[in-house]
């Protein structure tokens, strides 16, 4: 559940409010980015080695950029903590 976290009645608004370059995903969102990186790098080396191994054209391997660009990304998010979508939207996801 994302949130935008306003202060309450009670809290200590420091604690609530976004403060940027801090961790704003929680276990749950670093595990879906550590996977889903792991998932599209494994992929695309299975597209990489189906292209070369078949003989198939090479312009295939250009559109893999993309996608590890997306599992790179992904991986660092899940080692920092920091989502750069949610910062962008001062919102948390620390589930």
């Amino acid at each position: 559940m994302r949130r935008r976290f306003k202060p309450r009645p009670g809290f200590d608004p420091r604690m609530v409010e976004y403060e940027p370059g801090v961790c704003n995903i929680g276990p749950r969102g670093r595990m879906q980015r550590a996977t889903f990186g792991i998932v599209a790098i494994v992929f695309s080396l299975g597209i990489w080695a189906l292209v070369r191994l078949n003989g198939l054209p090479g312009w295939p391997i250009l559109l893999l950029f993309l996608l590890l660009f997306a599992a790179f990304v992904s991986l660092f998010e899940a080692l920092f903590g920091f989502c750069v979508v949610y910062a962008a939207r001062g919102t948390y996801d620390l589930r």
